[in-house]
């Protein structure tokens, strides 16, 4: 009989514990990728000169998306077991960070289709909750713990996959933090602007807000336990595209796919 401090034992609940981390964290992005996408997209046709109009309940679709992403946030215990919680629920969350697509807009006059319409505008807004409650469900992650909870073993932090990606690593710990207190010392200017009624501009508001997702989620990646080069570089892409000037954040509106290995 094999114990569980077997090196066989050790070797298959390392390899499991990767694959569903690795799960996790790919769709944690893929979804923000995608989420994002559809509010830039929705986004340009409010903005637009040609008007329009949704139709085929598309908000309703993304308010079911919201609801599942507060469901699982309620439900999650917060111990450090969200991969584990996330692995276990994806039967009961089947829709679970899986971006509705905007689809079913139709210019105004183009034909004569019938049904509840809704503006862009107002589909913009059921995204921009959708939006809201994914940023909880990421900054509700407890990922500083393994979710197996076997603390002292070698595994449970953070490696790379090439040993020449360690200065990479260090580096990227070090951008990051750097970023973390830029976006905090924005926040503070920005709290105190709100008491002297300057509020930000909504494209400024927008902006600091999608930076600290990009910002929290290349802090979960870079506490995955094994990390490829693609993924450092992914990470250091990410930050790249954020910058702080003149009191704003200079935020890049591009799509980088997060690479699975």
């Amino acid at each position: 009989m094999i114990s569980w401090t077997g090196v066989p034992i050790q070797k298959l609940i390392q390899s499991a514990e990767r694959d569903f981390e690795m799960i996790y964290v790919g769709q944690l992005c893929l979804g923000w990728e995608a989420l994002h996408y559809q509010y830039r997209k929705v986004e340009g046709l409010a903005s637009s000169s040609v008007k329009g109009a949704f139709y085929g309940n598309v908000a309703g679709k993304f308010q079911k998306f919201q609801i599942f992403l507060e469901r699982f946030t309620e439900n999650d215990k917060g111990e450090g077991r969200r991969v584990w919680n996330y692995v276990q629920n994806r039967s009961s969350f089947k829709s679970l960070l899986q971006v509705p697509e905007v689809s079913g807009y139709v210019e105004d006059g183009a034909d004569g289709r019938k049904g509840e319409a809704m503006r862009a505008g107002e589909l913009l807004k059921a995204i921009e909750k959708s939006i809201n409650a994914f940023w909880f469900f990421l900054n509700s992650d407890n990922n500083t713990k393994s979710f197996w909870k076997l603390k002292n073993l070698p595994w449970t932090h953070t490696k790379v996959e090439d040993p020449r990606d360690w200065i990479l690593l260090s580096n990227l710990n070090k951008a990051l933090k750097k970023k973390e207190l830029g976006m905090n010392d924005l926040q503070r200017k920005r709290r105190w602007s709100l008491t002297r009624n300057h509020p930000l501009e909504e494209c400024q508001r927008m902006d600091l807000f999608f930076s600290m997702i990009d910002i929290k989620l290349v802090s979960r990646v870079l506490k995955m336990s094994m990390l490829s080069t693609n993924q450092l570089n992914w990470c250091l892409e990410k930050l790249n595209h954020i910058e702080f000037k003149d009191g704003k954040v200079v935020r890049a509106n591009t799509s980088i796919l997060f690479p699975p290995s």
